[in-house]
């Protein structure tokens, strides 16, 4: 494990990050099949997972009380906002009354889920902000509680349950998504605990990371894939392990990438994944521009130059405002 001298950051932790958000906006517009199968075999699972490997350990409740203090100001309250502002581009775009607009809003931070409740179409993406503030939240309860050797069978056993759960109904918050990012949490700071102990030089490590490589692309050759925000988990242990499966292989490529200068944009991207969820919530291709593109490639080509344009707007506004402070 390597860290940028001068952020301090794991920088093949930003370029999988900032591979796996350039494919969720991939996946939102492709059609085809193999594609979308290989994208959603890990790429939201990746995020709670290098969660987990990244973040240290709640031991105490003073840390406990002061994280989920600071996670809920910058998820979930962050989500709500962007559920909001959503919400009144319906209602400048569509030009929704604004007793609809607020019913649904109010819904929408309810429910924290998109489609499957009620036909809500205003949470969008950021069900992903909503599930990790609770996901965090019970994942660090437990540390505190637990010890954490014990979280991972605790926690696989509250997955199990919140997918039979999900199958019959979808719970308010999402909480039925719940248990399973937090499992997610937990093998990401599993699997920094026995990084040390895994040597992929030796006969043993080669082997475990060939079977590791093969059961990913095993599972994708015959179409099965997880999407935790329609609760989408086909053979439900088996997609569980694929996401994992494919989280450690795009980890590895991830690795070599970040010896590689050229990768220099996506550490950028990675590190600020956060903000491009957000400006892909809000960029009106499904409210305005997108029914004018007849092709999914030109949609797709052109909502990734305006969503990846708009960040780097931001990251100069963002410098102007530091050296601005700085004068």
């Amino acid at each position: 494990m390597e860290r940028s001298k001068k952020s301090g950051r794991i920088e093949w932790v930003d370029i999988a990050k900032a591979i796996a958000i350039i494919l969720m906006v991939v996946g939102h517009e492709c059609p085809q099949r193999s594609i979308i199968t290989f994208i959603f075999s890990f790429h939201m699972p990746l995020f709670f997972i290098m969660s987990g490997y990244t973040a240290g350990r709640v031991t105490t409740w003073s840390k406990f009380f002061n994280k989920s203090k600071k996670n809920f100001i910058m998820t979930w309250l962050l989500a709500v906002l962007m559920i909001i502002l959503l919400g009144f581009e319906i209602l400048v775009v569509q030009g929704k009354g604004i007793s609809h607009i607020l019913s649904l809003d109010l819904k929408g931070i309810i429910w924290g889920s998109n489609y499957g409740v009620n036909h809500l179409n205003n949470v969008g993406v950021m069900w992903f902000l909503i599930v990790f503030f609770w996901a965090k939240l019970l994942y660090n309860f437990l540390e505190v509680i637990v010890p954490n050797k014990y979280n991972g069978l605790l926690l696989g056993v509250l997955s199990y349950f919140a997918f039979i759960i999900s199958n019959k109904v979808w719970l308010p918050q999402a909480f039925d998504i719940v248990p399973i990012a937090a499992f997610f949490m937990w093998t990401g700071s599993y699997l920094k605990s026995i990084q040390s102990k895994l040597d992929f030089n030796t006969t043993q490590g080669s082997l475990l990371l060939a079977a590791i490589f093969i059961f990913w692309i095993a599972m994708m050759q015959n179409y099965i894939y997880i999407d935790m925000s329609v609760r989408h988990y086909p053979l439900f242990i088996f997609s569980i392990l694929e996401a994992i499966a494919g989280t450690i292989s795009m980890s590895l490529i991830s690795n070599c990438f970040s010896k590689i200068g050229e990768f220099k944009a996506l550490k950028i991207i990675g590190r600020h994944t956060l903000a491009v969820l957000c400006i892909h919530h809000l960029d009106l291709y499904w409210l305005w521009w997108g029914p004018f593109i007849s092709k999914w490639y030109f949609a797709l080509i052109l909502r990734l130059v305006i969503d990846l344009t708009v960040l780097f707007l931001f990251l100069m506004f963002k410098k102007y405002i530091r050296e601005r402070k700085v004068k």
